[in-house]
């Protein structure tokens, strides 16, 4: 039987083209059909073998709208409003997912934004490759922003976009790839996973949990999981629509609890190597100008094996979307602790994790967020800010302008005495009393410490230390930091030995 023409669900009229790359579009055809696209007065034939097609345009200057047609001798499928210029994926978790309609400034943002040079599609989220979920999938389409009719949009990935268009000139397109709650390990394939110990366990320790869970079990407790969670939020917003200024504390206080973490099973799309098939592949190899990505939290509960993890991720997707060099931002976790909690310090091990990761891989950037999250909420209504600091990355990293997306930085620890010197990549300054800094002696056990700041240096001291040996700088999972840079960025975290 004949196959019939199909594009990727990825590509639709409006979309987002990247400029300076080899354009790949592709999809699906019958065995042996030769296909011709044409685009920009370009035309590229290819034959499909096993049922798919590749056609790949040479690098392209930023333009448009054009017209895209792809052709089998029998179909025709014409796109239209087709711009050239730079797109994003924006992956992660909730804090990317998080909708502009739901963040600060937001619903007013909505009525009157009108960027028809910034366009975006989120992908579905779809837990399983059955045909319920490609249905949803071929349903996507490509969005300009017109007024009341971006709601949905990542909050963060909007404002990254609206700070880059009129810099850049050229059409912005976002492809929205997340899911709220999602582990690092959801968006690496099984073979990704197996490249790390870490990985590995993590596979194997949650399919023994689930393997003797039926597909019936599981989709009962999922069923009861959504209802229970569907009414929660309604009665959520309801108290929001009541009381716009609402809090979170004021809200479970009222509605309890929200129902989380939803059930575990072999189909659950919060299971390992699950939504790198079933989404981040359905989209590769797009050509992308770059990553956003906002993601960790869930990976608090284990976090020295994030890592790994995390350079793993940003090495396959670079595979995957055929570009070793494709630019990575990504987002530093903000404070955060819920109320009652005690503070494990799990969250500045994620931060590190993260630090490291952008010092050891090259085409990295990160946006540091320590002077940003809310106690108690986990989604903090500050997008803003977090698409500002990303831009600044791109400035720098996609872009290679010499903007000052960094605050200061410790770069390295020495003893002075009964003092611990560290040596800053820029001057700071204390908006009040300098806090959350602390030393530590040879007995590994941290006191509060005081710090003066001289030209790029800070001095630390502490009672009851006399010869520190360790050194560390908003290392909670919540708190209030009061360093910065002289542009308003924060000083990022840090921990420091003497012999470091």
């Amino acid at each position: 039987m004949n196959q019939t023409l199909q594009l990727a669900a990825i590509f639709s009229s409006h979309m987002v083209l990247s400029r300076g790359k080899n354009i790949r579009i592709f999809g699906e055809a019958a065995q042996g059909a030769v296909i011709a696209v044409t685009l920009a007065g370009q035309r590229v034939e290819t034959m499909a073998r096993g049922g798919q097609f590749e056609a790949v345009f040479a690098p392209m200057e930023a333009g448009g709208p054009y017209t895209l047609t792809a052709a089998d001798g029998n179909t025709t499928l014409t796109l239209n409003d087709v711009m050239i210029g730079d797109v994003y994926l924006a992956g992660g978790q909730s804090n990317m997912e998080w909708p502009l309609a739901q963040a600060q400034g937001g619903p007013e943002l909505i009525k009157t934004l009108d960027q028809p040079m910034i366009r975006y599609v989120n992908f579905p989220c779809i837990a399983w490759p059955d045909e319920a979920g490609r249905a949803r999938e071929r349903q996507m389409r490509w969005k300009p922003l017109k007024p009341n009719a971006c709601s949905d949009i990542s909050a963060v990935a909007c404002h990254f976009a609206l700070h880059l268009q009129p810099q850049t000139g050229v059409a912005v397109g976002i492809i929205g790839c997340f899911l709220g709650g999602s582990s690092v390990t959801c968006w690496l394939d099984e073979a990704a996973l197996c490249l790390t110990a870490a990985g590995t366990t993590l596979l194997e320790t949650y399919r023994a949990n689930n393997a003797w869970k039926s597909d019936a079990q599981f989709a009962a407790e999922t069923k009861a999981f959504e209802a229970e969670h569907q009414a929660w939020w309604k009665q959520a917003r309801e108290l929001q629509c009541k009381n716009p200024g609402i809090t979170w504390e004021e809200i479970r206080q009222r509605a309890g609890n929200g129902p989380w973490p939803p059930p575990e099973g072999m189909k659950s799309p919060y299971r390992p190597a699950g939504l790198a098939d079933t989404m981040v592949k359905r989209i590769a190899p797009c050509a992308l100008t770059g990553i956003l990505y906002y993601q960790g939290e869930t990976d608090a509960r284990h976090p020295q094996l994030y890592r790994p993890l995390l350079m793993t991720l940003i090495a396959v997707w670079r595979d995957w979307f055929m570009d070793p060099t494709l630019p990575f931002l990504f987002v530093q976790l903000p404070m955060f602790i819920a109320k009652g909690e005690a503070d494990d310090r799990s969250w500045p091990l994620i931060r590190q994790a993260q630090e490291r990761v952008c010092r050891d891989m090259r085409g990295t950037g990160m946006a540091v967020l320590i002077d940003g999250g809310e106690f108690d909420n986990i989604h903090p209504v500050d997008k803003q800010t977090v698409g500002y600091r990303l831009y600044l990355q791109a400035l720098n990293v996609v872009y290679r302008q010499a903007a000052q997306a960094d605050g200061p930085y410790a770069l390295a620890a020495r003893p002075g005495g009964k003092a611990m010197v560290i040596a800053l990549s820029l001057p700071v300054r204390f908006t009040g009393e300098a806090a959350l800094f602390e030393l530590a002696g040879a007995d590994g056990v941290y006191h509060p410490a005081q710090a003066r700041a001289e030209g790029n240096e800070l001095i630390l001291t502490a009672d009851g230390v006399d010869q520190p040996m360790a050194a560390r700088y908003a290392w909670v999972n919540y708190g209030v930091v009061n360093a910065f840079g002289e542009t308003g960025l924060p000083l990022a975290p840090f921990q420091f030995s003497a012999e470091a």
